[in-house]
């Protein structure tokens, strides 16, 4: 019997990950008392997660370098909002939905 596939895209779909990146840049501007009008900067050099992140650090090395340091920014750019990303309801239901139909139990 073949089993059921479904593909999923998740950043800005299953979950925002741009507001969840958002929240990141927001605490991490405050952490480092830079201003806070250069969160539009940020996600703007960011791109949505689709800019390199080899020049985005670069970037924010060349901004905030005197003050920031490029272990602060890698972690920011590595791991930044994955600790804020939160599953919409709606998305919630739809995965247990698609999780029973395919006769797998919800754990």
């Amino acid at each position: 019997m073949p089993l059921p596939l479904l593909l999923l895209d998740l950043d800005n779909t299953l979950v925002d990950r741009d507001a969840a990146f958002r929240a990141a840049v927001v605490d991490f501007l405050a952490e480092y008392g830079l201003a806070a009008v250069d969160v539009g900067w940020v996600m703007d050099l960011d791109g949505g997660g689709y800019a390199a992140r080899g020049e985005v650090a670069a970037a924010m090395a060349d901004r905030y370098g005197d003050v920031v340091p490029v272990a602060a920014v890698r972690a920011l750019l590595d791991g930044g909002g994955a600790d804020r990303v939160v599953l919409a309801e709606d998305a919630r239901d739809a995965l247990v939905k698609a999780r029973a139909g395919a006769g797998v139990a919800a754990s």
